[in-house]
């Protein structure tokens, strides 16, 4: 099967170690480490610290290990398996992904932590835009899905994932808004999940829909009040909780195509969260070359846009929750009053393209050399008129662009 920018599996079965435990029980013991040198564009240094008002916040070039996993598969039998994944970065060591799975012919069951099953393993280090900001963070769910010859239909429950910021790439200048890591938080809230699939080859098409409220104080308080200046200018930010427009829901879909060593995939996802759409996009174009018996060389071109505030379905039947708001707060005679526009002091306002150019090749069949350049255009909001009046150069987007040459090792 090719391997593109991205593989529809969010997990892959790799032979490690093998042992087994007086109990009888298997463990399988694999795991990956990456080493990184990172470039990223834009003026640094002392020189430019008072020049401008958006800077990069990592000086480059660096090299760091950017992590090492250990993954774990405990085989209690052969339709039973716990899985999971110690990671071990910069932050610390901690528990990534941990999930109970029982399979068995068409009908998989999964209960833990991991990502949403319409994540996709990357082969390209760099996530698409809408990616990272809605399939990247873990969550735990029970998860069922079942096969049906070329279809495949699948359901959910989890536990809601917060809104946080996480990095578009590489740099940690200026991050955006996304569906973060699942945490113990007050006023935990359950999200509900359909996805559906068909392929007729070479074409694949899936769909699925979210939805579920907001958590009580971290979301609709402490990130869309709090960090958006014009959400109060549809909802009060004094507002009590029992009077808060909740409601939250995504949808998505996606069509690909393998033709012998060559994918094509095209992915759009919509979210409300409370009243703040969004919505984003990506094309790929992935092909695999064979360079020798067991050495192969893939190449990769993809292009996106995220975008903030690009049209709202809150009174759309799509919303379950277009009924349990007041709908006068949308009926401002102002139409700029219902907006959410880019402002340069909060980048997770700024509507973002990102076109990723990746080549990567098997040194062993345990290790790849990857090189990666990321094309980032930032739209900040910023206008001339206000550069003036604070006496700083204009910025309507900001220098980003990022490379990346990275040695991916396996074991």
């Amino acid at each position: 099967m090719f391997l593109g920018a991205q593989d529809a599996e969010n997990e892959i079965d790799t032979t490690g170690l093998t042992i087994t435990i007086p109990s009888g029980v298997e463990i399988e013991i694999s795991g990956e480490a990456e080493v990184e040198f990172i470039d990223v564009e834009g003026p640094g240094g002392a020189q430019h610290e008072d020049d401008f008002m958006k800077k990069i916040e990592t000086r480059s070039p660096y090299t760091q290990i950017d992590k090492t996993v250990l993954d774990f598969k405990l085989i209690y039998t052969d339709k039973i398996t716990y899985n999971f994944s110690l990671r071990f970065d910069d932050n610390g060591a901690y528990a990534d992904k941990h999930y109970l799975k029982y399979k068995e012919d068409d009908l998989r069951i999964e209960l833990g932590k991991n990502r949403p099953k319409i994540a996709l393993k990357r082969i390209t280090e760099g996530y698409p835009l809408i990616g990272t900001a809605y399939w990247k963070g873990r969550q735990y769910h029970l998860d069922l899905e079942k096969k049906f010859g070329s279809s495949v239909l699948g359901m959910s429950v989890a536990l809601k994932r917060p809104l946080g910021y996480d990095d578009v790439a590489e740099d940690k200048s200026f991050r955006m808004m996304v569906y973060d890591d699942t945490k113990k938080l007050d006023g935990q809230t359950v999200e509900f999940g359909f996805r559906g699939g068909h392929e007729i080859k070479p074409l694949k098409l899936e769909g699925w829909y979210y939805f579920g409220k907001l958590i009580d104080d971290e979301d609709w308080k402490k990130r869309l009040h709090y960090d958006f200046d014009y959400y109060a200018n549809i909802e009060a930010d004094d507002v009590l909780s029992e009077n808060a427009n909740i409601g939250h829901f995504w949808f998505g879909g996606r069509a690909e195509s393998h033709l012998k060593n060559t994918l094509l995939r095209a992915e759009y996802i919509f979210s409300e969260d409370g009243f703040l759409p969004r919505d984003g996009y990506y094309f790929e174009l992935g092909q695999k070359i064979k360079t020798l018996p067991t050495r192969t060389l893939f190449a990769t071109v993809r292009f996106g846009q995220l975008r903030v505030d690009p049209f709202r379905l809150t009174t759309s039947f799509l919303n379950p929750y277009r009924n349990q708001y007041d709908k006068t707060l949308l009926e401002n005679d102002d139409a700029d009053n219902e907006r959410f526009y880019s402002m340069l002091k909060d980048p997770h306002t700024w509507e973002r393209t990102l076109l990723t150019l990746a080549l990567g090749y098997d040194i062993t069949d345990y290790a790849k050399l990857k090189l990666e350049y990321y094309f980032l255009d930032e739209k900040t909001g910023d206008s001339e008129e206000t550069a003036i009046a604070q006496n700083r150069p204009y910025q309507p987007s900001v220098e980003d662009d990022q490379l990346l040459i990275q040695l991916e090792l396996n074991f």
